[in-house]
């Protein structure tokens, strides 16, 4: 096989005749100086550089004005090019789905996509692209070049059935709750008719910590869209001062995924340790269109705690519930997602509350600020009945939990991601010890191995 850069160069010049009619046909130069005077003169010289091999240059001369332009098929597949150029494949990606959300036909965006994918090692992606551009009966010498890529992919691809993929993080943040309780340092106890004083390690505490983890996950084709799938992840948190309340999470899982061209199933069964939870999980995706996905689930759990302190809060708890995602604009990348969910939970260890009841709602929407960074929002509120009455408080647990957070996912580099994020907990409870408030502003920095 051929060196990756004569390939690179040949369909460089390829895209770039292509572009060149594209731009003619779509719009035309003199429309371009007559309604953008600012950016026609800078999609010229970025034109000028690409051929000149000086992609980065291009890129940094195209990126400020993409939240202005983005929708615009010339200038968006422009952008495209000096993103791929200048070794932006991830961000490339995300520009020529635009392009192609706008014409489905656009034979070069569609090869160019195909060597985005291939410089991500997306190879199958890479291959339906490429072939896809076939189809159009492109010009002998893009033919031979993608040919030459295809043959490149049968050759990685070769023998090959098996997937890996993992990340590494890390997590600095502070928490104005380590251990989501009460602010109050005495309650007043119904049953003794008297106040008492709590302990320092039931009252709110606030604390620095950091966190690390990691994560891998298999999948091995099966053939006929079915794959076994695999996978362990591990979390340790560590707080400054309070470290009574550090804690672990190893997880592992394993189980089978159906991926069709509209749905998708992921029945599989796992384990969790910190407290030693063992889960079953079936989830089903449905696209209804270009747009929208619709998805629902059931999970059965086994939550047993190991220390004896918190014993008493292990059960069996079973939830299910449905959700669709809705992309809103495709040029800023916005979508929002909301969902129901409904659980039953068994107290198996004698918890003073008794059994529960919940269901709640969650909903979100994402936004790009710019082509490597979005913004996000979501938010959760969750209704909990507990089946008997408290002996001590002699009353019947109710809870009303609200979840809001809101954050920021920037790609600062190929596979490393910064995360910046802010958080918002209140419980609100019929029973004082369960009443609670919390903050948690954080930031994690992720790498993906893929």
């Amino acid at each position: 096989m051929e060196s990756a850069r004569p390939m690179l160069t040949e369909l460089r010049l390829c895209a770039l005749r292509c572009l060149a009619i594209a731009l003619c046909a779509c719009a035309g130069l003199a429309h371009a100086q007559a309604n953008l005077p600012g950016v026609a003169p800078e999609m010229a010289r970025a034109e000028q550089l690409l051929r000149a091999g000086r992609a980065d240059e291009a890129w940094r001369l195209l990126s400020p004005h993409e939240f202005a332009q983005a929708g615009r098929e010339d200038f968006d597949y422009l952008l495209g090019v000096a993103a791929l150029d200048s070794g932006r494949a991830d961000l490339a990606t995300l520009v020529f789905e635009r392009v192609l959300a706008v014409s489905p036909n656009h034979a070069a965006a569609r090869l160019d996509m195909g060597r985005a994918y291939f410089a991500l090692g997306d190879m199958e992606r890479a291959r339906t692209e490429f072939e896809s551009v076939m189809r159009f009966d492109p010009p002998p010498g893009a033919r031979t070049t993608i040919e030459r890529y295809l043959a490149a992919i049968d050759q990685r691809t070769r023998g090959r059935r098996l997937r890996l993929t993992g990340h590494v993080d890390a997590s600095f943040g502070n928490d104005s709750n380590v251990n989501s309780s009460t602010s109050q340092g005495s309650l007043y106890v119904p049953l003794f008719g008297v106040n008492f004083t709590l302990a320092s390690t039931a009252v709110k505490r606030a604390d620095a910590f950091l966190a690390v983890g990691g994560g891998v996950d298999a999948a091995y084709e099966l053939g006929a869209g079915y794959s076994a799938i695999a996978g362990a992840d591990l979390r340790q948190r560590a707080n400054f001062k309070a470290d009574t309340f550090d804690y672990r999470n190893v997880d592992y899982r394993g189980g089978l995924q159906y991926a069709g061209e509209r749905d998708n199933l992921r029945p599989q069964v796992g384990a969790m340790t910190t407290s030693w939870t063992t889960l079953r999980t079936d989830a089903r995706r449905h696209t209804l269109d270009a747009r929208t996905q619709f998805s629902v689930y059931g999970q059965d759990s086994r939550i047993r705690y190991v220390q004896a302190a918190t014993r008493a809060n292990s059960s069996n708890l079973f939830m299910y519930g449905a959700g669709a995602v809705r992309v809103l604009d495709e040029s800023t990348r916005t979508f929002a997602y909301a969902s129901a969910f409904r659980g039953d939970e068994v107290a198996t260890d004698g918890r003073s509350d008794g059994d529960r009841r919940l269901w709640g709602v969650r909903a979100g929407v994402q936004r790009a600020l710019r082509a490597d960074a979005d913004w996000f929002a979501t938010a959760t509120v969750q209704k909990s009945t507990y089946e008997q009455q408290n002996p001590l408080f002699l009353t019947t647990r109710q809870d009303l939990q609200y979840d809001l957070s809101i954050g920021l996912n920037w790609q600062v580099a190929r596979d490393w991601s910064l995360r910046p994020q802010m958080a918002y907990t209140r419980n609100d409870s019929n029973v004082s010890l369960n009443d609670f408030e919390r903050y948690e502003v954080s930031v994690t920095v992720r790498r993906d191995f893929r």
